[in-house]
């Protein structure tokens, strides 16, 4: 019977303790769409690059609006060119009523937040408050500069929930250009409500290229020595 104890006491554990949810993290990679000047600012013109992680929507478009406006999980970045200084811009396009937003930097800092490689993205980060803040990127106000490459912190209605509060956590990877055009280089999300996200850059780190660009190099320098050498053979 003692043998007993600790397989039953496990299996009570087992039966009691509540299963916890598996987190799935979608991923939209290799998008690479990069906005075009919107003379109007995004008012009343369409240019620039949709995006909708939910769904892995992405496109650039010009004038026209999408058919779907509005849509859990969708934003619209844009350059907007109705200033003397360009601007880098995100919108919402999701209704802040229901969650979806953007994370400001914080409650005194109510631009978009700017996250770097490997940040955790959850409840904790930032000020979120859909709406209560700004669509700047920079230059003139936000937390970006030209050539940085980073990640905007998004909170996306689950639309089969209830209310505001049953969002999940994902992010758009971008890079901010020296124009002030913004480049979308992938997005994701983590289809848990309320679980952080993790952000993983699609770009490759200087040192990977480096080594690629060597390797490639030495792959055609032993091309050419192995077809000299087969050239000196014949002629031998």
């Amino acid at each position: 019977m003692r043998t007993l104890k600790p397989i039953l006491s496990i299996a009570t554990v087992l039966a009691i303790a509540p299963l916890a949810a598996h987190a799935t993290v979608h991923y939209t990679t290799n998008i690479n769409l990069t906005t075009d000047a919107n003379p109007a600012g995004g008012n009343s013109n369409g240019t620039g690059v949709w995006f909708n992680p939910l769904t892995g929507y992405s496109e650039s478009r010009g004038t026209t609006f999408p058919t779907t406006l509005f849509a859990d999980g969708q934003f619209f970045l844009v350059m907007d060119a109705s200033y003397l200084q360009t601007e880098a811009e995100i919108f919402t396009q999701g209704f802040f009523n229901r969650g979806n937003g953007v994370i400001y930097q914080s409650a005194s800092n109510l631009n978009p937040a700017y996250f770097t490689d490997g940040a955790v993205i959850g409840a904790s980060s930032g000020y979120q408050s859909p709406g209560a803040g700004y669509a700047d990127l920079g230059p003139t106000f936000g937390n970006w500069t030209a050539g940085e490459h980073g990640y905007l912190g998004l909170t996306i209605r689950d639309s089969n929930g209830a209310g505001a509060s049953n969002i999940f956590y994902g992010y758009a990877e971008i890079e901010v250009n020296a124009d002030y055009s913004i480049t979308l280089l992938s997005t994701a999300y983590n289809d848990v409500e309320g679980a952080s996200i993790t952000t993983v850059s699609t770009v490759p780190e200087p040192s990977v290229l480096a080594l690629s660009a060597a390797a490639i190099v030495t792959g055609l320098v032993l091309r050419r020595r192995s077809h000299l050498k087969s050239i000196t053979s014949v002629g031998v």
